[in-house]
């Protein structure tokens, strides 16, 4: 099977068994791009998010052409770009058809109310596996492991105080923010 396909086959999973967006992708990616497939590393997958998440459009889109551009240049970044794009448009379009069927099932409804927290744990995942390269010096893990290293990187972690900070004060541009943080990565993990 060419890497063209093998990248479209892949994102198209993702996309496929995917709900709430971007965020709820990340541990999917994770599995797919660093376990599974070997595609990166940790490390290079953080840096792939990050690096998404600071361009314009969507997250899993933007990770999508990017890891297809590393593995496979142009036609790769079209491989993947199409393959997580290409289940969301079919299922969008078959529910813009039955959308007036489903609007008041209860069935429905149930199955989306259980998705929910679904959702919310895909989020938490992508929130640990940050944590666990950024602000531990060891997979969180560890810290239920007898004998294995664990231990806080402080750098890391007074960035995230910081930033939280900068977030929650609602005042400050979330560019002045990322700004912020980057300066202090420079200067305090360099």
């Amino acid at each position: 099977m060419s890497i063209s396909l093998q990248l479209y086959l892949l994102f198209a999973k993702i996309s496929l068994f995917t709900f709430g967006g971007g965020y709820a992708m990340i541990p999917l990616f994770q599995n797919e791009l660093v376990t599974v497939n070997g595609f990166l590393t940790d490390a290079e997958f953080a840096n792939m998010v990050a690096l998404a998440q600071m361009t314009p459009g969507p997250v899993g889109l933007n990770a999508a052409t990017y890891v297809g551009f590393n593995q496979a240049g142009i036609i790769g970044a079209a491989a993947g770009t199409l393959g997580l794009m290409t289940p969301s448009f079919i299922l969008a379009v078959l529910a813009a058809i039955f959308v007036k069927v489903f609007k008041d099932n209860p069935t429905m409804q149930a199955v989306l109310s259980g998705v929910r927290p679904a959702v919310l744990g895909l989020i938490a995942a992508a929130v640990i596996f940050f944590a666990d390269t950024s602000v531990f010096s060891a997979p969180l893990r560890n810290m239920w492991t007898a004998g294995a290293s664990f231990g806080i990187c402080w750098p890391g972690l007074l960035i995230f105080a910081i930033t939280i900070a900068m977030e929650l004060s609602g005042k400050i541009h979330m560019l002045w923010t990322l700004l912020v943080a980057g300066a202090l990565g420079a200067l305090l993990l360099a």
